[in-house]
């Protein structure tokens, strides 16, 4: 395990907002979280969670660790021996966890994927906030009951998504993957759930080159959980948006770029769309409502994020 975050939050931007008064220290050491990757470099999450930590006036801090697999186990026991409230989970430790907890949420058990864990009572338990991001802001647009969802990519991200659309009840879903037999795991975990039992998951090969990815007309969802657009703003989906229904929902889950080609592409054909920044501050911001009770300055993590990403 090796060293923190280089970032200070003395770089921070103050907030527009005025701080509530602090609360009373939760216990005699002060309470911290951290991220725990391997790597962590880029990662704007301690930037963003120790901005919500200072405008909302709590005496937190966030730290970054970057813990090779060999040793993650060991960091683990560090976290409960020194207390810390809470950490959030980067590659690779994202499905290697489960072994170590106490309790998991049904999307991290149905997914396999856990972001972020919570002690409480010497306890730890597994949260997965992607898949409850989406749908905490896709419910603003679309019901997610009785769905018919298109999900690009099964990879972590994709998974995720997957099992907390499912919960949601989802009437079906469709995985696009380069490698479908990442989803058989997730297709076992759903079939055997009585909560998700009744879900139509379809696995779809990703179209070799020079083909496309067809969306049913019925779909009103659609979701990249690709890498496809990171860093590049020009990169296409091979996906026709044109053909996508009027009152389809299209996500990125990239985040950098904000704006990707495909959600241009959707809002010129009057889509509705959800970005992959969006997605990431409310993913971190239901962390901090697992940790804290309180519900963080939403704003003030996003100009923190754009500082750090340069936006």
């Amino acid at each position: 395990m090796s060293g923190l975050s280089h970032l200070e939050p003395t770089r921070m931007k103050a907030s527009k907002h005025a701080s509530p008064p602090p609360p009373p220290p939760s216990h005699a050491q002060q309470d911290v979280c951290c991220l725990m990757g391997d790597p962590v470099a880029e990662n704007p999450t301690h930037y963003m969670l120790e901005k919500a930590f200072t405008v909302a006036n709590l005496d937190w801090r966030f730290l970054t660790f970057e813990v090779a697999a060999a040793d993650f186990e060991a960091a683990l026991r560090g976290v409960r021996i020194f207390e810390f409230r809470g950490v959030m989970l980067a590659a690779p430790h994202r499905g290697e966890v489960h072994r170590f907890l106490e309790s998991a949420t049904d999307v991290a058990r149905l997914s396999g994927q856990v972001n972020c864990l919570a002690l409480k009572n010497g306890e730890l338990r597994g949260h997965n906030t992607e898949g409850p991001a989406l749908r905490a802001l896709a419910e603003g647009s679309i019901a997610l009951k009785g769905l018919r969802a298109v999900v690009l990519g099964c990879g972590r991200t994709g998974k995720s998504i997957a099992a907390e659309l499912a919960l949601a009840g989802a009437a079906s879903i469709e995985l696009v993957s380069i490698q479908p037999e990442q989803a058989e795991p997730l297709a076992a975990a759903l079939k055997g759930d009585p909560q998700t039992a009744e879900v139509e998951l379809k696995v779809t090969p990703w179209p070799e080159q020079g083909g496309s990815i067809r969306v049913s007309e019925d779909c009103r969802l659609l979701v990249n959980a690709t890498p496809v657009g990171r860093n590049d703003s020009n990169v296409a989906l091979p996906l026709d948006v044109a053909a996508l229904p009027a009152e389809a929902l299209a996500v990125d889950m990239v985040y950098n770029p904000p704006l990707t080609r495909l959600l241009r592409d959707g809002r010129k054909r009057g889509l509705k769309t959800i970005d992959g920044l969006t997605l990431l501050v409310e993913q971190a911001a239901l962390a901090f409502k697992i940790w804290t009770g309180r519900q963080p300055d939403r704003d003030a993590m996003r100009e923190a994020v754009e500082e750090f990403l340069v936006l």
